[in-house]
């Protein structure tokens, strides 16, 4: 896996159990490439402890332990920092050019931009860097000015095709503000094989073991990645896209309450190491699982704040010289992600004998998802998770 993949999946599980443990919301959904590559942004401009402090966060290797590795000699401590910092920039660059890649079946948004309030002299080498490296909007605005907030969500509901309407809702956008950062992902991507929306019917989905509601259920019947977890009690499948580069991965526990007895224990290392196609076999697979929508928005500055990262959002302490002479500090980190799971798919070749069963075979594996899951998007080429969700209530 790749520094960068594996620094991404790192902060994502950090940042899962945190708004799991707030109890705001018991559904999930955020996109770890997109809120890393805006920190990263921040990074970027940042100095001192705000910058260690960052990197803690991303899960990103130690500046001046590693360059002084591999440097003979003596090294000045700027020289260190800019060497290694621009390395960690360079590598996302290029993972977001890969998951950014466009195909004509698929459709995947990550969109940045950084607002700076008016009369803040901003440096013109970062200004470079955060367009070329992160393709990032970079804008000077009045944030007193209303028509602020709908210039930003204008620009939002452009980036992910009309899906998110209001990323600041009216009176979230805070006046005082002196930088905001924000990021907005869609997602679209036809499934491999897709499931027959004749055979989705309403069936009982478990909350916990005394609560149910009724969902749509969708159903197929075909040759699916499947694996057992022993330790923890659970399945694991994997259901391919259209396009070869992405899966969605579902971890079910076998107990309808059996998933909030193990989120703690399940890391970014285990995922990858369960859904290692040594760990899986194709196997014929009844597949059962809710067509569900959703669209979450998070202010992350108090779970970032929790993880480590202080400084940045501190008016005293913040250290972003990088990206003015003039003091700033982050005062909101907006992120909103919008999910959709449904029927629609690219139709399997013709003549796959999907519908032709010898009799001879053993019934098929059964995979229902009937009560609360994990569901991952991931890039199989970079191992990197594009989407992490966790669905308690479809």
């Amino acid at each position: 896996m790749d520094s960068i993949s594996k620094s991404i999946n790192e902060f994502s599980f950090d940042l899962i159990k945190k708004l799991k443990n707030s109890g705001s919301d018991k559904n999930i959904a955020i996109s770890p490439p997109s809120i890393s590559a805006i920190l990263s942004l921040v990074l970027l401009g940042s100095n001192g402890d705000t910058s260690a402090q960052i990197q803690k966060v991303l899960h990103l290797p130690d500046v001046k332990t590693t360059i002084e590795k591999k440097t003979p000699g003596k090294v000045c401590a700027k020289k260190v920092k800019t060497e290694k910092v621009a390395e960690v920039h360079n590598q996302f660059h290029q993972l977001l050019l890969q998951l950014k890649s466009s195909k004509s079946d698929m459709v995947l948004t990550i969109a940045n931009a950084a607002f700076t309030q008016l009369n803040f002299h901003l440096s013109k080498d970062y200004l470079k860097s955060a367009e070329t490296l992160y393709e990032a909007k970079v804008e000077a605005v009045d944030f007193q000015d209303e028509k602020t907030r709908q210039k930003i969500n204008s620009w939002v509901d452009e980036k992910t095709g009309g899906k998110i309407k209001e990323l600041f809702p009216e009176g979230s956008l805070d006046k005082s503000a002196s930088l905001v950062l924000t990021n907005a992902v869609y997602f679209k991507c036809q499934w491999q094989k897709k499931f027959d929306k004749e055979n989705t019917k309403n069936a009982p989905f478990y909350t916990t073991k005394e609560s149910e509601i009724s969902v749509p259920m969708m159903s197929q019947t075909g040759r699916f990645n499947l694996g057992t977890i022993e330790e923890i009690g659970a399945q694991i499948i994997e259901l391919p896209y259209a396009t070869g580069d992405l899966s969605m991965i579902i971890l079910l526990t076998e107990e309808i309450d059996g998933l909030e007895k193990i989120e703690e224990q399940i890391t970014a290392e285990s995922l990858i190491q369960w859904t290692n196609a040594q760990n899986l076999s194709p196997t014929r697979v009844n597949v059962q699982i809710p067509r569900f929508t959703q669209e979450m928005s998070y202010d992350l500055v108090p779970f970032l704040t929790n993880l480590g990262m202080v400084d940045a959002f501190s008016q005293q302490k913040a250290n972003l010289s990088g990206i003015s002479d003039i003091g700033l500090y982050v005062s909101q980190l907006i992120h909103k992600c919008f999910f959709e799971v449904n029927e629609e798919g690219t139709e399997a070749a013709a003549g796959t004998g999907a519908t032709i069963v010898p009799k001879s075979l053993t019934p098929p594996s059964t995979f229902k998802a009937n009560h609360p899951f994990l569901c991952f998007i991931k890039h199989i080429a970079t191992d990197t998770i594009i989407f992490h969700v966790k669905v308690h209530s479809p």
